[in-house]
């Protein structure tokens, strides 16, 4: 009786639990978080898994002396916010601290660097006389495929149902030990 107690109790349990609905997140950023770009970019684009609301919708970016480089306020593009930029930023590192309102009503929010390596002034300086000579390109540092970019998660949303079922079969296992326990006293 006590078995069969235990197995409808998992079963409802399992049943109970809804798939996850995973909240919007933040998808790709451009410059891309702790990446190395060879020039100032005009604007630094957000980009989440869904269209975010524009209440609350915020994107500051700070220079290497803490002083923000933003023009304007953040514009919405479908999923993607995109923060214009004074022009030629110097030479340095950048933070970008966002915060936006999910499609679903849930605040987000982090932050991320990048870095600067030069100015347009000083890339046009150092650019070879020769008209016909082409600049050599340069190629943004590669990212650390195990770092999460800071204000998403590191684990997949996809591995929520997995914990319920997890918990519960910690639960069912208990009530059996308790339940041992209680006929070994009696």
């Amino acid at each position: 009786m006590l078995a069969t107690a235990l197995t409808a109790t998992l079963v409802l349990l399992c049943a109970g639990v809804p798939a996850a609905r995973a909240h919007d997140q933040l998808a790709a950023t451009s410059p891309e978080a702790n990446t190395t770009v060879p020039t100032s970019p005009p604007h630094v684009e957000l980009e989440f898994s869904g269209p975010p609301q524009e209440l609350g919708t915020q994107v500051v970016v700070s220079g290497p002396d803490g002083a923000p480089v933003t023009q304007g306020p953040a514009e919405l593009r479908d999923s993607t916010v995109v923060q214009p930029l004074v022009e030629d930023l110097p030479p340095g590192t950048y933070t970008v601290e966002w915060r936006v309102t999910s499609s679903d009503g849930h605040p987000l929010s982090g932050t991320f660097p990048f870095t600067v390596a030069e100015s347009q002034v000083e890339r046009a300086a150092a650019a070879p006389q020769q008209p016909d000579a082409a600049p050599a390109a340069r190629e943004a540092e590669p990212v650390d495929p195990g770092e999460a970019v800071a204000g998403q998660p590191a684990g997949s949303s996809s591995s929520r149902p997995w914990i319920a079922v997890g918990a519960v079969l910690v639960i069912v296992v208990a009530a059996g030990v308790a339940v041992r326990q209680l006929r070994r006293r009696a």
